[in-house]
């Protein structure tokens, strides 16, 4: 693919690596929303299990009132 120099445009670095953080940032926001999507819209078991938050499983295992971090 060529380009003239007509169809070229200037970015400043720092408004081109905001560009990127942005575009990875939401890529991760729709890759986090399709996971949530796939796993609701899995049965399981079967046996209407519960949901927990990540506050309640650190307390049910004991882990509360420490920084939990669970996401990469």
């Amino acid at each position: 693919m060529s380009l003239e120099a007509s169809e070229m445009v200037s970015i400043p670095r720092a408004e081109w690596d905001s560009l990127k953080a942005e575009v990875k940032r939401l890529r991760r926001e729709v890759g986090r929303g399709v996971a949530k999507a796939r796993i609701e819209a899995d049965p399981g078991r079967g046996d209407d299990g519960s949901t927990f938050t990540r506050d309640q499983l650190a307390e049910a295992w004991g882990i509360g009132g420490q920084h939990v971090r669970l996401d990469t």
